[in-house]
């Protein structure tokens, strides 16, 4: 827009050269450069703006990834914690297991009993009732 301005006014300019004196044509080129500068000068505090916006929210976008980073870290170290506890429970459980009877010495015990046959043993009640009777 300053452009066309710019070039609008070259034009007119040239047509009025013939007619203005050197003053004047100085005093509208410096018009000129000082409206295309201030164009230039909004321009550039807009870029720089964008910039700061740009940067900050780089800078909190980097924040919250920090933060997740570090819940995810956490999260982590407490399911490894997890895995251990349950590890040394399995590692418990398999000894408890290997310290108990299998089940064909079970049996061969079972087997044992059934031919001893323990409830007709005499208690030692009986057997001195029985003596004392006799």
């Amino acid at each position: 827009m300053a452009e066309q301005d710019f070039i609008t006014q070259q034009e007119s300019q040239k047509k009025n050269d013939k007619a203005d004196s050197p003053f004047q044509t100085v005093s509208k080129n410096v018009t000129v450069v000082g409206s295309r500068l201030r164009v230039l000068e909004e321009r550039y505090s807009n870029i720089r703006k964008k910039n700061q916006m740009m940067d900050q929210n780089v800078l909190e976008f980097e924040r919250d990834i920090r933060q997740e980073i570090r819940l995810l870290n956490q999260d982590l170290l407490d399911i490894k914690r997890s895995i251990g506890e349950i590890n040394d429970n399995l590692i418990q459980m398999s000894s408890e297991l290997s310290k108990s009877v299998k089940q064909s010495d079970f049996k061969v015990i079972e087997k044992y009993v059934d031919m001893w046959e323990p409830m007709s043993f005499v208690t030692r009640d009986e057997l001195s009732k029985i003596l004392k009777n006799k």
